[in-house]
């Protein structure tokens, strides 16, 4: 982009220390770069970027912000930048570390493994549709059976979804739902 160069990577990596390390690597590799400007995200609470010398917000954050968009986790992406000459400008910058991150993505390999919270739960017959339809509001997935007092059904959700999904089934039920014991999955 107008002279300059980026090169975008992307590695999975199981826990913050690897994700630093790689940066490490990255960095020395790419010792003459003028910039390794990097994100990663571990789960929803832990996550790093760097502009590593970049106008703030223009490298790091719109790297981060395309891990996002495509849901990822556990995932480093790092972009480097070797200037051509020609000064972008903030908003030149953000396009091109998004523009490279989004291409590193698309190109990539992705395996999905989603860290689901299932939660078992009895509700009545009369409140299949309700529960169904909130399950779904939350992009959830429901397995149900039948019973002789009711239904029973084990509920996958994301985590940050769990607490919202839970609040609305038991306004939506009025309180006659039952909820049992949660797990990771």
């Amino acid at each position: 982009m107008k002279g300059s160069v980026f090169i975008g990577n992307i590695f999975p990596v199981p826990d913050k220390e690897s994700a630093e390390r790689k940066i490490r690597e990255i960095r020395q590799r790419f010792h003459d770069a003028t910039h390794n400007c990097f994100a990663y995200r571990m789960d929803e609470a832990e996550f790093r970027y760097s502009d590593d010398g970049e106008p703030s917000g223009t490298a790091g954050r719109p790297i981060l912000s395309m891990i996002d968009k495509y849901e990822l986790c556990n995932v480093l992406l790092l972009v480097t930048r070797y200037f051509g000459g020609t000064k972008l400008g903030t908003g030149g910058l953000a396009r091109a570390y998004s523009g490279c991150a989004k291409a590193v993505i698309r190109e990539a390999v992705i395996k999905r493994k989603p860290n689901y919270l299932t939660m078992r739960v009895f509700y009545s017959f009369d409140l299949i549709n309700k529960v169904q339809h909130a399950v779904q509001r939350y992009g959830g997935r429901i397995k149900e059976d039948a019973t002789a007092d009711g239904m029973e059904a084990f509920i996958r959700v994301l985590p940050s979804r769990w607490e919202a999904l839970k609040q609305e089934l038991i306004t939506t039920t009025g309180g006659r739902i039952e909820f049992a014991e949660n797990k990771q999955s």
